[in-house]
This record gives structure tokens, sequence and C-alpha cells, in this order.
């Protein structure tokens, strides 16, 4: 009975991270509600799941805010670009599929093109601000970089988010799935399962320790 309720059981651990994650994405959601906060949130959000991933601080509270306060300033500078780009797209969408020419059947098909990488790039730069000490400019194009370099994790994504979109779409009962779960525990699995890549990723771009004299025990 005591192996049962113990914390290395798998299943409690299970369980625990389970809870983690619950947590976790209601405290995001309660910081999003005022909307232009959502970039820091989100960069909050992968700071947190990243740890998760790395089994380090597991002070949810305490971590999500520390990097909400330090990335508030870039992730809002980037979330209102984001707004300001989804805009022009869309009201670009909306006169070509006023027209129905061979010309603007083209342009259609470059703006999807452009909308993909910008996605791409939208999964990789709250991340990247979070775990990075950059400039804006730099975690934009640091963005772009990786999301190229490391083009089967970024489908990967890009899946993910096409599936999710496709269950919302399928059916009134599906959307209402979706959103439900989001409320319980959505946004943080998803960012969760995104720092399992973002991890393996982020490991090849990060300092490699060096061993130093202090690090070198003295001969006895």
């Amino acid at each position: 009975m005591n192996r049962l309720f113990s914390y290395d059981n798998p299943v409690m651990q299970f369980i625990s991270k389970i809870f983690d994650l619950v947590i976790l994405n209601l405290i995001f959601i309660f910081s999003c509600i005022p909307v232009f906060t959502v970039g820091a949130s989100l960069c909050a959000l992968n700071y947190v799941s990243l740890k998760m991933v790395r089994n380090e601080d597991p002070y949810i509270w305490k971590n999500f805010w520390e990097s909400f306060r330090q990335n508030f300033k870039q992730g809002t500078l980037v979330w209102i670009l984001t707004l300001l780009v989804c805009t022009f797209l869309g009201m670009d969408f909306y006169i070509i599929n006023s027209q129905d020419t061979t010309m603007f059947a083209v342009i259609r098909v470059l703006l999807w093109i452009i909308c993909v990488i910008l996605l791409s790039m939208f999964l990789y730069v709250f991340p990247i601000i979070s775990h990075f000490v950059c400039s804006t400019r730099q975690a934009i194009k640091n963005a772009l970089l990786m999301s190229i370099g490391h083009l089967p994790y970024t489908a990967v994504l890009l899946l993910v988010c096409g599936g999710i979109v496709y269950l919302c779409a399928i059916s009134a009962n599906a959307f209402a799935i979706t959103i439900v779960l989001s409320g319980i525990c959505g946004f943080s699995v998803m960012s969760f399962s995104a720092c399992l890549l973002f991890n393996r990723i982020f490991k090849k771009y990060e300092p490699e320790e060096t061993v130093t004299e202090e690090m070198i025990p003295e001969e006895l």
C-alpha cells in the first residue's frame, strides 16, 4: 500500500504531472484575460513547460510569473506584431477571394505559403524568448532559422495545429469537446508536448559546460 502512494511510483508521477498541467493551464488562461498579455503568457507557459520536461524547478506559480515579468516587454511586442500581421493577411485574403482570375489564384497560393512560414515562426518565437536572452529582432530571426533548420520537428508541430483546427471544423460536438479540453488542460498539454521537441532543438544551441580549475578536485 505504501508503494502505491509513493511518489516514486510511475502512476503517482503521472497523476502529479497531470495535476501540474491542469494548474499551469488555469494560470495561463487567467493571465490571458486582458488579451494584450497573451504574448507574455505564452512565454511563461513555454518556460514552465520546458522546465517540466527537463524535471527542473517544480514551482509552477513562481516560475510562471517570474517568466511573465521578465519577458513581458518582448512577448507583448511580438504578440502585437503578430496581430497586425494577421490583420493584414486577413484583409489580403478578403480582397483576393473577391476576385476570380488566374493571377489572384497564384497570389492566393503565395499567401498560404507565407501563412505557413509565419505560423512556423509563431510556434518557435515565444519558446525562444522564454529560453534565450536575445533582442526581439534576433528572436524573430532565430525563429525563422530554427523552423527551417529543423523541418521535421516543424512539420510535426504544424500537423498537430492542423489536426486541432480540423477537429474544431468537422462538427459542433468536436468543437465543444476541444473547447472543454482546452479549458481543463489543453494549452498546457500542447505546450508540454511541443517542449519535448524544443528541448532537443534548444540543446543544440545551448553553450556546453566547460571544465574549469575550480571544477577539478584537488589531489589528496
